[in-house]
């Protein structure tokens, strides 16, 4: 089996390259620069291949020769729905068997503008009639630990998902290597086809409970520090990040704050055939 896996340089594409790779598939990662080749060659990818996901005719170039492709659009572009409709249609156009897209968990979700889009591109997926399956990962535990050498040397979790260390929002993390798994095992399995499937941890956490862990396996007392909007927007913008996507990502941590993200390990652990990593086992093999 051939597979396509685009925008593969992030957290996730890497995951899934070297998940996929593991099962001797052949994946091609599409890059948007060679300066990457090598690193995705050393995770197993089979090829790297240059390409514009936004370009239709990179898209075309991409998939041809392609059994499958497993689709990440970057987050929070503006032209997200866009560009997933594209790539539908690319895929169509190339004779792709099937087309594994990867969402986000509570795609439903109104308030939200990028789960939007990628509800707008389930739509288009399940109307398109190619062969699909929709991931939704919840947050991955990697993402929460940006700051992970604020929290080793100066014993503080910095982070935007919780306003105090009494906050009672509770937030499903999943870590991105059982998620990678997941995803090449539902590569390889029929029974996965017209699914759109929860990829969730086995725990909903609020921050005291997250500090609680974080404290077990430092052994010290952690502060928790909250990152205002004004500092998340100086530093993105540093970063040449657009205004939309900022303002996209702002909402988003606005959300976690208002309440509950929640989500049910149920699939996960069919697919892996055992409980998802845990938080304190990710900790201790982050930390330690």
């Amino acid at each position: 089996m051939k597979i396509l896996v685009t925008s593969s340089t992030g957290l996730t594409g890497k995951a899934v390259v070297k998940a996929l790779a593991s099962k001797s598939i052949e994946v091609r990662a599409m890059i948007h620069s060679d300066i990457k080749a090598d690193e995705m060659l050393s995770l197993g990818a089979s090829e790297t291949i240059v390409g514009d996901i936004a370009s239709y005719d990179d898209l075309l170039s991409v998939m041809r020769g392609m059994d499958a492709v497993y689709y990440i659009c970057p987050t929070a572009r503006e032209d997200e729905a866009e560009i997933g409709k594209m790539a539908i249609k690319a895929a169509k156009e190339t004779g792709i068997k099937r087309f594994m897209y990867q969402s986000v968990l509570h795609s439903i979700e109104p308030e939200l503008p990028h789960h939007r889009q990628k509800h707008e591109i389930e739509r288009a997926l399940v109307n398109s009639g190619l062969i699909y399956t929709i991931v939704q990962p919840a947050p991955f535990m990697q993402n929460i630990l940006n700051a992970k050498e604020a929290l080793v040397n100066s014993k503080v979790f910095v982070q935007k998902f919780f306003t105090r260390t009494d906050s009672v929002n509770r937030i499903n993390l999943i870590d991105v290597g059982d998620f990678g798994s997941c995803v090449a095992e539902i590569a390889l399995g029929t029974w996965y086809h017209f699914a759109t499937l929860e990829l969730c941890g086995s725990q909903n956490l609020s921050a005291s409970e997250m500090l609680l862990e974080m404290e077990k396996v430092i052994g010290q007392k952690i502060e928790l520090k909250y990152i205002s909007d004004d500092e998340i927007r100086k530093s993105m913008f540093e970063r040449n990040i657009p205004e939309y996507s900022i303002e996209t990502l702002l909402k988003m941590f606005h959300h976690y704050n208002g309440g509950d993200f929640c989500g049910s390990d149920f699939a996960t652990s069919t697919i892996l055939k055992r409980v998802p990593t845990t938080f304190t086992e990710f900790l201790n093999r982050e930390l330690k």
